[in-house]
C-alpha cells in the first residue's frame, strides 16, 4: 500500500497545514500523528509540529487508531468508531467523528497559552511556531484545557467528542482569524475531492499496472504545494511535507518539468520562486521557504536544460514575457559560474562544496573541494544553448552564447576527458583524477550530437559494463566501487533526478533501448517502493523521506514516455 500515513503526509495544495506521523520527543522510538504547520523551513527542530493527536474510544479512554489515507481525507478508525479529517478553504481543518473522540495536545514552546477573544471564542497560541488557532464545535462537545501559570498556559489541549458523534473545525492563522464562515465538513470534503480529481485527470497517462503509483505521484505534486507569502513569491512545490520543507533550486526545476504538461503557469512559478531571489552576481540560493533564503550553498545550473526540455514539448510555454525573464535570469546565472567559480577564462568552473553540486556527499567530494566535475560545464553548455534560443531575436547576443558553449565544451574535453571517461578533479590538483565510480561521469551524454562519437561510444560501453545499472536502475555510485554504500545518500542509492538526466542523455545519443530499460526499471521501482527521496540500488527499498516531489515528477515523466512509446508501437 503506497498511500500509508506512516510515510505520506496528509495535506492539500496551497496549504501549510499538514497531518503526518512523527517521532514523539523524549519517547525513544514512539511515533504519533501530529498536526503541523510546515512553514519556516526544515532547519527548525520542530519541523512545524503544533499538536500531538490522540484518539479516544466511546468511554473517553485513549485508544489506538488505524488509518486510511486518500487525497481528499484522512480517516482514523478506532474500534467501531472513526474520526475523519479534511482540509478546507485556507488553513482550516474540518473534523467529523462517530463513536470516537480526538484530543490535540500542544507540545510546543515556553510561551504557549490560551485566551478568550472579544468574540467569546477560545484561541490557542503556539508561540514558537508563530501560529494561533481557534477550534469550534458544530455539533457534539469541545473541551479546551490550559491552566494559567504566571506567563503561559500549561497542559494545553482541545478535545472533540460526543455520544451521538461530533463535527468541528479549526482555523489556523498568524494575526487575525479569517472572516468567512467555515462551512460544513461535507462541503469541505466535496471541495477537496473535486480539486484533486480535476488535477489527477489533467496528469498525462502512465503505464498499465502502475495506477496506484501514478495516483500517489500526482497526489504528492499536488499536496506538496504551498502558498505565496513571505519569501515565497510564487506558488511553490516543496520537496516534501515530511522533513524537506523547502524548495531547493535544482529540485524545483524537476518539479517544473513534472507539471509543465498540464499546468504551464505552475511550471514557470517553480523557476520564478527561485530566480526571484537571485543575487546580483547571478548566484542562486540553495533553498527558499516562506521565511528564509539560504546562500551558504547553491545548486547546479540545470535550469537552462530544464527550460529547453519544457519548450520542446510545450511550444506555448515560452511567451514573450517568460522569454525575457528567463533569458535575463539564466544569463546572469551562467555569468556567475564563469566569473566567480573559476580563476581564469582558460579554466573550468568548479563546485566549492558537495551541496553546491546537488550530489552532497558523492565520492568525488571525498577530499573536499573545490571540485571540477563534468556535469557543471555540461549544464552551462546547455544553458548557453538555451540562451541562444531564447535570444533568437537578437542574433549578436545569441552568437555570444553559442561561442561560450563551444569554448566550454573544448575545456571540458581538454581538462576532464581521460581517454576512457570524464574524471572529476580537485581544482588545486587538476592533474589527478579523483577516486570512485560515480554516475556523474556520464552526464556529458546530455550534450547529444555535440559529443564526439568516439567519446560517446566509450561512455556508453563503460555505463553498460560498470555495474551502474542494477535491477532497479542507475546507482549513483557503482556497487563495484569501494565508496559504495546501500544507504549512502549520493554514494550508491538511486535518485530520480540523476535517473532522468541519464535517461535524457541516452536518448540524445540515440540509445533508445537503454533509455527505455532505465525508464522501465525506475517505474517498477516506484510501483514497488513509492516516491522516496532515494532508493537502495540493490534491494529497491525506499530510503529517507518517502513523499518526495521530484521523485513524483520524474516518475510521471518516465511513465508518460513509456505510455507514448507503447501507443506508437500499437
Amino acid at each position: 500500500m503506497l498511500f500509508d500515513i506512516e510515510h505520506i503526509p496528509f495535506s492539500r495544495r496551497g496549504r501549510f497545514l499538514t497531518l503526518s506521523m512523527m517521532r514523539v520527543p523524549g519517547r525513544e522510538g514512539n511515533r504519533a500523528l501530529y498536526l503541523r504547520h510546515v512553514s519556516g523551513g526544515d532547519e527548525r527542530a520542530s519541523l512545524g509540529r503544533l499538536c500531538r493527536v490522540e484518539f479516544l474510544d466511546l468511554a473517553g479512554e485513549i485508544a489506538e487508531a488505524r488509518f486510511d489515507l486518500s487525497p481528499d481525507q484522512l480517516v482514523a478508525r478506532i474500534g467501531e468508531g472513526c474520526v475523519r479529517f479534511v482540509i478546507g478553504e485556507g488553513e482550516r481543518l474540518h473534523l467529523k467523528g462517530a463513536r470516537a473522540g480526538v484530543r490535540f495536545h500542544l507540545e510546543g514552546s515556553r510561551y504557549d497559552y490560551v485566551y478568550r477573544t472579544p468574540a467569546g471564542e477560545d484561541c490557542l497560541v503556539a508561540a514558537a511556531e508563530n501560529v494561533k488557532f481557534i477550534p469550534r464545535a458544530v455539533s457534539g462537545g469541545l473541551a479546551i484545557c490550559g491552566e494559567w501559570q504566571r506567563d503561559h498556559s500549561s497542559e494545553v489541549s482541545f478535545t472533540f467528542s460526543g455520544d451521538g458523534g461530533f463535527e468541528g473545525n479549526v482555523d489556523f492563522f498568524r494575526a487575525l482569524p479569517p472572516a468567512e464562515t467555515p462551512g460544513s465538513f461535507d462541503e469541505a470534503h466535496a471541495g477537496a475531492t473535486a480539486e484533486f480529481v480535476a488535477w489527477h485527470r489533467s496528469v498525462p497517462a502512465g503505464v498499465p499496472g502502475g495506477e496506484e503509483a501514478h495516483r500517489l505521484a500526482a497526489y504528492l505534486l499536488w499536496t506538496n504545494g504551498v502558498p505565496v507569502g513571505g519569501a515565497l513569491t510564487c506558488p511553490a512545490i516543496y520537496m516534501s511535507k515530511n522533513h524537506m520543507i523547502n524548495i531547493w533550486s535544482w529540485d524545483n526545476a524537476f518539479s517544473a518539468l513534472g507539471v509543465a504538461a498540464f499546468d504551464e503557469n505552475l511550471a514557470f512559478d517553480q523557476f520564478a520562486a527561485i530566480f526571484d531571489h537571485q543575487h546580483p552576481s547571478g548566484l542562486l540560493p540553495d533553498y527558499v521557504n516562506d521565511r528564509d533564503v539560504l546562500f551558504a550553498f547553491t545548486k547546479p545550473p540545470v535550469h537552462g536544460w530544464a527550460v529547453s526540455c519544457i519548450a520542446a514539448t510545450q511550444p506555448n510555454f515560452l511567451t514573450p514575457e517568460r522569454k525575457a525573464y528567463l533569458s535575463n535570469a539564466i544569463g546572469r546565472q551562467v555569468a556567475y559560474w564563469l566569473t566567480y567559480a573559476r580563476a581564469a577564462q582558460h579554466e573550468l568552473p568548479g563546485y566549492f562544496h558537495g551541496n553546491d553540486s546537488g550530489w552532497d556527499n558523492a565520492s568525488f567530494f571525498a577530499e573536499g573541494g573545490p571540485v571540477l566535475s563534468p556535469d557543471l560545464p555540461v549544464f552551462l553548455i546547455l544553458a548557453c544553448e538555451a540562451l541562444a534560443t531564447l535570444l533568437e531575436g537578437n542574433p549578436s547576443r545569441a552568437a555570444i552564447w553559442s561561442e561560450t558553449a563551444d569554448r566550454l565544451q573544448a575545456l571540458l574535453i581538454e581538462k576532464l576527458w581521460t581517454g576512457e571517461t570524464f574524471g572529476a578533479r580537485l581544482a588545486r590538483e587538476p592533474g589527478r583524477v579523483l577516486g570512485g565510480e560515480s554516475l556523474i561521469q556520464f552526464m556529458p551524454l546530455l550534450l547529444g550530437k555535440r559529443l564526439p562519437a568516439a567519446i560517446r561510444d566509450k561512455l556508453v560501453a563503460r555505463l553498460r559494463k560498470g555495474g551502474f545499472i542494477t535491477e532497479w536502475g542507475p546507482a549513483t555510485e557503482s556497487p563495484q566501487s569501494r565508496f559504495y554504500e546501500d544507504d549512502g545518500y549520493w554514494r550508491g542509492p538511486i535518485w530520480a533526478p540523476t535517473t532522468y538526466l541519464l535517461w535524457d542523455g541516452l536518448r540524445r545519443q540515440g540509445e533508445g533501448a537503454l533509455a527505455r530499460e532505465i525508464a522501465q526499471k525506475f517505474c517498477a521501482l516506484a510501483n514497488k517502493s513509492g516516491m522516496a527521496e532515494n532508493f537502495d540500488a540493490r534491494s529497491g527499498r525506499g530510503l529517507r523521506d518517502r513523499a518526495f516531489a521530484w521523485t513524483s515528477a520524474v516518475y510521471l515523466l518516465l511513465a508518460q514516455s513509456l505510455h507514448d512509446e507503447n501507443r506508437i508501437k500499437s
